[in-house]
């Protein structure tokens, strides 16, 4: 009897011990549930949230893009010290503000950093990426500028008619006496290398534009020429490097046959591969791809006469007149290849036409056709100041005036 009483007893502890250790191994497991569904909730609400973030940064993107503005708010105005004023160029993250006399260069709220003095009767100038020449047109001086200031200072024998600089800083002068005209290479400090082209203004005839390779090492000219009583265009390509060693003058590339009766007015080199030349009658793009033979790749012929013409990078802006009864004007940005951006007919009135980044600025005295690369006219109307350039300030809807007295922060509304 006492046995069986101490047998039950010995099987009660046994009970009780396991229902205890599975009550401990169950609290464990209750516990991973509910942590695994906490982080599944957690999950989820992130994902929710990239969802609504990228649901907010497509509607504000396309916002941006197709909204249109009628007012502007002034919202801040920075007045410049004295001085004459010819025009702005944008250097680095500031603007060179050059004159017949000097140039200072600013920060983009207006604020001077440095000056330099030289006297032009005629300043032009050229820029690419980091450096930016000032040229005198009809005189013999020519400044080389980077964002720190002047880094050469050339004098030319004879005057001026056309200078260009590299990405490396290679300056290239068009000048020009009685019977000839010249082309002389520079290097980044100014000396004068051997390196020149000499033309003939009864056989070679008159260059009009040239342009320069981002490296340096590449010329593109254009010519006008008269062939019996009819005026011809040309455009002849040198090499300088070792692959035009070899080659007459230099010359890897000259076309005339697709210039008969046209004029020639400007060449660009787009990239080292891709170049284009405007004449009268149209676009013509080249490709350098063999350096030793370029090759003609499109022909884009002209709608209507061209009106104004831009370059940002390795894109063209050109501006046709339009002479339809609602519009007077048709804009067209061309890839590098030829190919068609954007296409936008509009009205107004421009003198200046202007492409950065993702804007094309029509101005004309206080007025101005700001436009982004959608096509889309932001804003049409007058801005209160004589426009010489204007700039995107920030994400939203705000600009930079850049005038004749001071630097002034609008925002579209």
């Amino acid at each position: 009897m006492i046995e069986d009483k101490e047998i039950k007893k010995q099987e009660l502890k046994e009970r009780l011990i396991v229902t205890a250790e599975l009550e401990e191994n169950a609290a464990p497991r209750s516990r991973r549930r509910q942590n695994t569904s906490f982080f599944a909730a957690r999950g989820r609400v992130i994902i929710l949230l990239l969802v609504l973030l990228t649901a907010f940064i497509a509607a504000f993107t396309l916002l941006g893009r197709y909204k249109t503005y009628e007012k502007f708010k002034l919202k801040w105005i920075h007045e410049l010290n004295a001085g004459s004023l010819v025009g702005y160029e944008k250097l680095g993250k500031g603007f060179l503000k050059y004159s017949k006399d000097g140039a200072v260069y600013l920060k983009s709220g207006g604020k001077d950093v440095w000056i330099e003095g030289y006297e032009m009767s005629n300043p032009k100038t050229d820029n690419n990426g980091k450096y930016l020449i000032i040229f005198d047109v009809g005189g013999t001086n020519i400044e080389s500028y980077t964002k720190d200031g002047r880094v050469a200072s050339i004098k030319t024998e004879l005057p001026i008619l056309k200078a260009v600089v590299s990405k490396t800083g290679i300056v290239v002068t068009l000048v020009e006496d009685s019977n000839s005209t010249y082309i002389f290479f520079y290097d980044k400090e100014g000396r004068q290398l051997e390196i020149s082209i000499k033309s003939k203004l009864s056989g070679d005839g008159f260059p009009t534009d040239i342009a320069v390779s981002p490296d340096g090492t590449a010329l593109l000219v254009s010519f006008q020429y008269l062939k019996g009583s009819s005026m011809m265009g040309r455009a002849v390509f040198y090499d300088f490097s070792e692959i035009g060693q070899n080659m007459r003058n230099r010359v890897v590339g000259g076309f005339d046959e697709a210039f008969v009766s046209s004029m020639v007015a400007r060449v660009r080199y787009l990239d080292k591969i891709n170049s284009v030349v405007i004449a009268s009658d149209g676009l013509y793009f080249f490709s350098s791809k063999n350096l030793a033979s370029p090759k003609p790749m499109k022909t884009v012929k002209a709608e209507e006469d061209i009106e104004a013409v831009d370059f940002e990078g390795n894109k063209i802006c050109v501006v046709y007149k339009n002479t339809s009864e609602k519009f007077n004007h048709t804009l067209y940005i061309y890839s590098k290849e030829g190919k068609v951006i954007l296409k936008k007919e509009f009205l107004g009135e421009f003198s200046k036409l202007d492409m950065q980044k993702d804007y094309i600025y029509l101005t004309k005295d206080d007025k101005a056709i700001i436009m982004n690369m959608s096509g889309v006219i932001k804003y049409s109307g007058s801005l209160d100041a004589n426009i010489n350039k204007i700039v995107k300030r920030g994400i939203f809807s705000g600009f930079t005036i850049l005038g004749d007295n001071d630097f002034r922060g609008i925002i579209l509304r």
